[in-house]
């Protein structure tokens, strides 16, 4: 795993982390979680591996294009569901930045009706795994992330599972299967876009 910068461990400082912290371990840097309503994201402080803060989600209004083909351009946002927060480098300040649009994946890969998970980077070159979901049409992504415990889930029948606990998630919503499971927090939507064969991520 790659060291965070200087600017993104500004904000695990004693008095963030002494706040209220999701119930769960963190258990390496760069993971990340949702918990009433903010994504708190793994840093170190003191050799000690810790919460940040947590940053607000931010909601958009849904938008969606039917057609499939990959020369024509889909994007989802549905206001139910939250989306990618900045990272913490860029929210010291307070002020929301604006997102940046980052080649993911080739439309090929995500097949009709399907779902796969992709290894990628961020908009910051750190490591990201995305569970991409063509369904009517439109591609939804999330990142595929565990909420329970940081693993990656894997597509499983028609749901994402996670290969550590045993935690189920809707591939579409991102919801839990089993609300009552230990760390039942939906996945985070991430924004996407799929244009002339190429599928870009707004992070």
């Amino acid at each position: 795993l790659k060291i965070i910068g200087a600017n993104a461990l500004a904000m695990f400082t004693p008095q963030a982390w002494s706040a209220e912290k999701p119930p769960i371990a963190c258990k390496r840097i760069g993971q990340s979680i949702i918990y009433r309503g903010k994504k708190y994201t793994c840093g170190k402080v003191k050799n000690k591996l810790v919460w940040d803060k947590g940053v607000p989600l931010p909601t958009s209004t849904a938008k969606a294009v039917s057609s499939p083909s990959p020369s024509q351009s889909s994007a989802i946002s549905p206001s139910s569901a939250p989306i990618a927060s900045p990272s913490p480098s860029q929210t010291t300040s307070g002020v929301k930045p604006s997102p940046s649009k980052v080649l993911f994946a080739k439309s090929g890969e995500i097949s009709n009706n399907g779902t796969v998970v992709i290894n990628g980077k961020d908009q910051l070159g750190r490591p990201l795994s995305v569970a991409f979901t063509r369904s009517g049409g439109v591609i939804v992504a999330l990142e595929a992330f565990c909420t329970h415990a940081g693993c990656i889930v894997r597509p499983q029948g028609k749901e994402l599972a996670c290969p550590c606990h045993y935690s189920i998630f809707d591939p579409v919503t991102g919801n839990p299967g089993n609300p009552s499971q230990q760390g039942a927090y939906p996945l985070t939507r991430l924004e996407v876009t799929e244009e002339s064969g190429s599928v870009y991520l707004w992070l």
